[in-house]
C-alpha cells in the first residue's frame, strides 16, 4: 500500500466518487482538496475550507486529524502526526495525539459488474478511535452549493444535514445539493466559517486565513452552540454544518458525503448516470447509508482480482490497483448511458483519445471490471468514424459530440484507425459479444480501407507525412516508422482473425497476402539487434521504446506475433540493457546505442509511463529483469506525490513531468494493468 507522512509532498489524494460522478480528494494533511463534483472535472477547486474532524476523548486531550490548522488559538490541537495510505478506492488517514489514534477510513464505491453502485456521488467515512475509552466525534462540510455564494442555506433533517442554495439558476453548473449524514447525537444546522471582519483585520488577514473557532470551542467546553439558519446574503458569510457523536471503546463512526448536482457545465451540457438511479442525494446518503457494510465489503472485491495473482510482487499489485484511479478522476457518464474517459482533464481535455496507448491502455480496468462501459465507448467512436472511413482521435474537447482528428491535424493520423480495429476484436475477445463484432466488422472494413489508402507507395504500409500525424505527435517523423508499422500489423492480424470467426473468406485472403507484405516492410526496419525507429527522416539511430507497441496489442489479445520472436527478444534486450540504463528516474523513449538520451523533442527525451509499464509486461514473460524496469518507473511517481495524478511523460533529465507539457492524470497508465493480461 502506498503511504505518506504528513511532511510528505502530495499532488493529489486518492480520488473519491463514484464513475462519471465527480470526486473530492482528502490530502496526507486531512483537507478536502481537487473538488469536480460539479461536472468541472477540468477545472477542479483547488481548496475546500470548512471541512474538520474533532476527536475530544473522555480520557484524554482533544485533536483534530488533520495539520496546519487554520485557527488563530486551537493551532495547538492538531495530530502530532498523520499517515496516510492509499489503496484505490480506500484511503486511510491515521491521526495520533498523545498515545490516542484517530483512524479514518474513507472510500467510494467501486464493485465489479455493478454500475449502479459503482457510479454513486458519495463517499463513505468510518472513524475508529484506539487509547480512548469514549468521547465525541465532530465531522464539519462547508455549503459549496451554487457558483454564486449568495443563497446558500442549510437545514437538518434528523441525522443530516442539507446544504442548498436557494438562488441557483439552471443554467448554474453548481446548482444541485450535497448532504452530510451519518451516527448523531447532536448536529450544528449552520455556522459561518469565516471569522468577523475585525478578527481577520486585527491578524492581518482577510477572510480566507483563518476560520471561526467558536463552534469548536463549544464543543471542547461541553456547551451547545446556538444554530443560525439563514440565506447567505453577504459576501463574508460561508456557511457551514456539523455532526457530532459520542463513540466507545472499539466502537465504528460512520458518515456519508453526497451530492446531487443538477446544473450544466457549458462546457459539459450533459446530465450524469446516478440521475437515472436516484433523484436527490438525501436518497442517496440514506441508500449508501443502510448498505454501508456491504457496499465497503464489495468494493474491495477488485482487489482480490490483483492479488489474487500470486506471481506478481505485492509493490507492483499495489500499483496496478492504484493506476485505476482514473475511473473516478477522468470518466464520463452520462443520463443517456454514454461512457468515455478524458485524456487529461485539465491540461489536454479530449475526451475518449486513441492511439499512442492512451484509451486503450485507460481502459485495461473496464474489460476486467465494467466491459459493458468499454462497449458504450466504442459504439461512440464507431458513430463518429468520418465518411472517408478515418476514425477521430477522440468525440471532442470536454465533449461527446465534436470529434477530433488529431492535435496536431491536419494532416490525419496514421494511428487511429488500426487502434479502433484492435480495440473492437479486443472487446469481443475479452466479451465473447459475437453481436457486436458482427455490428462493427462494416466500421473495422471501412477503417482498413482507409488506412490502405496511406500507403501512398503500394509496399504494404502506410507512411507518415512527417507532421506529427501520429500520438508522437510532437516528434514530426516522415518516413516509415517502427511504432505505426507494428500496430498496423496488429491490426491486420486482428482483422484476419475476425474475417475467420464471420466467415468472410475474400477479407481473410486478402489480409493473409497484406500480412506477408508488412511484415517483409517492418523487416527491413530491423538492424540485426533492434527495430530503428524510422526509415525517413529526421535521421537518427537509436533504440525505440515504442518499436514493440503492436506486439503488446497481439500478446494481450492472444494472437500471432507481429514478427519472428528471435527478433522481438533482441528488440526487448537492447531496450533493457540500454534504454533502462540511462536514466536514473525512468526510462526514455529514444537511447543511443551508447547510452545517451537523445534529445530531438520531449517525446524522445522523456518517459512515458504508460509506454514502459506496456513494454515491461511483454519484456517481463521473456526476461525477469524487467520487473526491475517497472519498479524504477512507478518508484519514481511515488517520491513524486503523483500516484493518483500520474503524467503523461517524466523528464529523462529531471525525473520530474516535462515542465513544457504536463498533462495531467494521465489516461494511458493504467496500461500496468498489462501484466494480469499477458502470461
Amino acid at each position: 500500500m502506498v503511504e505518506y507522512s504528513s511532511e510528505d509532498k502530495l499532488v493529489a489524494g486518492v480520488p473519491l466518487g463514484g464513475i462519471g460522478a465527480g470526486k473530492i480528494e482528502i490530502n496526507n494533511k486531512g483537507k478536502i482538496v481537487n473538488v469536480t463534483i460539479f461536472n468541472n472535472k477540468g477545472f477542479p477547486i483547488p481548496n475546500i475550507r470548512g471541512f474538520h474532524i474533532l476527536i475530544k476523548p473522555d480520557d484524554g486531550n482533544p485533536f483534530f486529524l488533520e495539520k496546519d490548522l487554520p485557527f488563530i488559538s486551537l493551532k495547538n490541537l492538531e495530530s502530532d502526526i498523520i499517515t496516510y495510505r492509499g489503496l484505490y478506492p480506500f484511503i486511510y488517514l491515521i491521526g495520533i495525539k498523545n498515545k490516542i489514534r484517530a483512524k479514518l477510513t474513507a472510500f467510494s464505491p467501486l464493485i465489479p459488474k455493478n454500475i449502479k453502485d459503482s457510479t454513486l456521488p458519495a463517499v463513505g467515512f468510518s472513524l475508529k478511535i484506539e487509547g480512548s475509552n469514549s468521547g465525541l466525534i465532530a465531522i464539519s462540510f462547508p455549503n459549496i452549493v451554487g457558483s454564486n455564494p449568495i443563497g446558500r442555506v442549510n437545514r437538518s433533517d434528523g441525522d443530516k444535514i442539507i446544504f442548498t442554495n436557494l438562488r441557483s439558476i439552471d443554467t448554474d453548473p453548481r446548482k444541485g445539493e450535497i448532504v452530510l449524514m451519518g451516527d448523531t447525537t447532536d448536529l450544528i444546522t449552520q455556522y459561518n466559517i469565516n471569522v468577523k471582519p475585525e478578527i481577520a483585520l486585527k491578524n492581518k488577514s482577510w477572510k480566507e486565513k483563518f476560520e471561526n473557532e467558536d463552534p469548536w470551542k463549544s464543543i471542547i467546553n461541553g456547551e451547545k452552540y446556538k444554530d443560525d439558519v439563514h440565506e447567505v446574503s453577504g459576501l463574508w458569510d460561508d456557511p457551514a454544518g456539523m455532526l457530532i457523536t459520542r463513540y466507545n471503546k472499539d466502537s465504528e463512526i460512520k458518515f456519508v458525503l453526497s451530492w446531487y448536482i443538477r446544473g450544466k457545465h457549458v462546457l459539459y451540457p450533459y446530465g450524469t448516470y446516478y440521475q437515472k438511479n436516484f433523484s436527490s442525494a438525501i436518497e442517496i446518503a440514506e441508500y449508501f447509508y443502510k448498505n454501508f457494510e456491504k457496499l465497503r465489503n464489495q468494493s474491495a472485491d477488485f482487489h482480490k482480482i490483483v492479488y489474487n495473482n500470486t506471481d506478481l510482487p505485492e509493490w507492483l499489485k499495489d500499483a496496478i490497483i492504484n493506476s485505476a484511479y482514473i475511473l473516478s478522476s477522468n470518466t464520463i457518464f452520462d443520463d443517456k448511458g454514454r461512457f468515455s474517459i478524458y485524456e487529461s482533464p485539465e491540461v489536454c481535455p479530449c475526451v475518449g483519445t486513441i492511439a499512442a496507448l492512451c484509451y486503450e491502455g485507460g481502459s485495461l480496468p473496464l474489460l476486467l471490471l465494467f466491459p459493458e462501459l468499454e462497449k458504450s465507448f466504442l459504439t461512440l467512436l464507431a458513430n463518429n468514424m468520418r465518411e472517408d472511413g478515418y476514425v477521430p482521435h477522440d468525440l471532442g474537447i470536454h465533449s461527446l459530440d465534436h470529434p477530433v482528428d488529431g492535435t496536431t491535424s491536419p494532416p490525419k493520423w496514421k494511428d487511429t484507425n488500426p487502434t479502433f480495429i484492435l480495440l473492437v476484436y479486443r472487446y469481443y475477445k475479452f466479451t465473447n459479444d459475437l453481436d457486436f463484432l458482427k455490428e462493427m466488422y462494416p466500421k473495422m472494413l471501412k477503417a482498413m480501407k482507409w488506412e490502405l489508402t496511406q500507403d501512398k507507395d503500394k509496399d504494404g504500409v502506410p507512411e507518415l507525412e512527417g507532421q506529427g500525424d501520429t500520438g508522437f505527435d510532437a516528434m514530426s517523423v516522415k518516413g516509415i516508422d517502427s511504432y505505426t508499422t507494428s500496430i498496423y500489423i496488429a491490426s491486420i492480424i486482428a482483422l484476419k482473425e475476425t474475417a475467420k470467426i464471420l466467415k468472410d473468406n475474400d477479407t481473410l485472403n486478402e489480409m493473409t497476402i497484406l500480412l506477408e507484405k508488412a511484415r517483409k516492410v517492418f523487416s527491413r526496419l530491423f538492424n540485426g539487434k533492434y527495430f530503428n525507429p524510422w526509415i525517413g527522416e529526421p535521421e537518427i539511430k537509436g533504440i525505440f521504446l515504442g518499436q514493440l507497441v503492436g506486439e503488446w496489442w497481439s500478446e494481450i489479445l492472444g494472437l500471432e506475433s507481429i514478427t519472428e520472436e528471435e527478433k522481438i527478444s533482441s528488440a526487448l534486450e537492447a531496450m533493457l540493457s540500454i534504454n533502462a540504463n540511462s536514466s536514473n528516474f525512468c526510462t526514455p523513449n529514444i537511447v543511443s546505442e551508447d547510452g545517451k538520451i537523445i534529445d530531438i523533442s520531449p517525446q524522445s527525451y522523456s518517459s512515458w509511463p504508460r509506454l514502459v509499464f506496456a513494454i515491461g509486461s511483454i519484456g517481463y514473460k521473456r526476461n525477469k529483469k524487467w520487473i526491475d524496469v517497472v519498479k524504477k518507473e512507478w518508484e519514481n511517481l511515488v517520491k513524486k506525490g503523483i500516484v493518483w495524478n500520474q503524467p503523461s511523460r517524466i523528464n529523462g533529465f529531471t525525473g520530474y513531468p516535462d515542465p513544457e507539457i504536463y498533462l495531467d492524470h494521465y489516461i494511458g497508465n493504467a496500461s500496468i494493468w498489462s501484466f494480469l493480461l499477458i502470461k
